[in-house]
């Protein structure tokens, strides 16, 4: 594999999975709810968020938000990474 086996770098990161400065979000849980793993996230680095600011992070981090403005963030690349949800 071009960037290295996938069992070596999960072998590597379990080391440090039970220190309190990691946390460790799988794409699962975003998808599943994205405001609550937007939440977590920042209280995890300690950043309060009000509702509305939650809330914005939720819908300009979200698929269709990104694509949508892929030409602007990602140059003439963003219609080749914003393929698919």
């Amino acid at each position: 594999v071009a960037w290295g086996c996938y069992f070596e770098y999960l072998s590597e990161w379990n080391k440090y999975a039970d220190q309190e400065n990691i946390m460790t979000v799988t794409y699962e849980e975003v998808k599943e709810n994205p405001a609550l793993a937007v939440k977590n996230i920042a209280t995890f680095f300690g950043i309060p968020l009000t509702e509305e600011e939650l809330q914005l992070v939720v819908e300009r981090s979200s698929f269709q938000s990104m694509k949508k403005n892929s030409e602007k963030t990602h140059g003439t690349f963003g219609n080749i990474l914003f393929r698919k949800g």
